[in-house]
């Protein structure tokens, strides 16, 4: 199927129909008149009339693999010299510090739609908040706790409970659903965090290997 690809934050044409659309969010597909926000690539599937993916692992095998690429995410943070967190990183730019909380900022949400039934995070000044983290110390603090609370109350969920439905900003979609796009996105950081740490002269100790980020699918472009 072809499709034409499009970068709001380097395209200022195609940021002015973003921001005609009133979307706060991306990504987003249009076709035609229609357009839909994306959280997972099975609602991408249904706007286009196509069969939805098959689940790649159960919950439990993917929330292991989201512990591991998060712990990993704290051991990096935890390498990074204090006086270079606030060295822009090949992602846009961003800080360390706020990629990051980018990254972490998600996860709560997501630990508290296990009960609610709804995720309500919402895009938000992830510079701006991520500013209270003045040492990597702090940020690693920030990371260890983050995910610890999530792992222990997502490694209660069964088969079941993983193809119950979450309302979120974006559309309904599984439980399973919702922890691979979020393991998805804290995976592609931190393979940009181990480019940005190689920039900066350090090599990564205890590198994650993309077999050991698996069952988490990566794309084949790193940024």
């Amino acid at each position: 199927m072809e499709y034409l690809s499009r970068d709001v934050f380097a395209d200022p044409e195609a940021k002015a129909e973003w921001q005609a659309l009133g979307l706060e969010t991306l990504p987003y597909a249009v076709q035609g008149e229609r357009h839909v926000l994306i959280l997972h690539t099975d609602q991408l599937r249904a706007f286009l009339g196509l069969q939805a993916s098959e689940a790649a692992a159960s919950y439990g095998e993917l929330a292991g693999a989201t512990n591991r690429i998060l712990r990993a995410v704290e051991q990096a943070v935890l390498q990074v010299p204090t006086e270079r967190l606030s060295d822009p990183t090949p992602n846009r730019g961003r800080d360390l510090r706020e990629m990051v909380f980018n990254i972490h900022d998600r996860i709560p949400p997501m630990t508290a739609s296990l009960d609610s039934g709804i995720y309500q995070w919402k895009q938000g000044d992830d510079y701006g908040r991520s500013r209270r983290f003045l040492t990597s110390e702090e940020l690693g603090r920030f990371c260890s706790e983050v995910r610890t609370a999530w792992f222990q109350r997502a490694s209660l969920v069964d088969d079941d409970a993983a193809y119950e439905m979450v309302q979120t900003h974006r559309g309904l979609v599984t439980h399973l659903q919702l922890l691979e796009s979020q393991a998805f996105h804290a995976a592609q950081h931190l393979r940009q965090i181990y480019v940005f740490m190689r920039q900066i002269g350090i090599t990564p100790a205890r590198e994650l290997t993309a077999v050991e980020m698996a069952p988490v699918s990566l794309g084949e472009q790193v940024f």
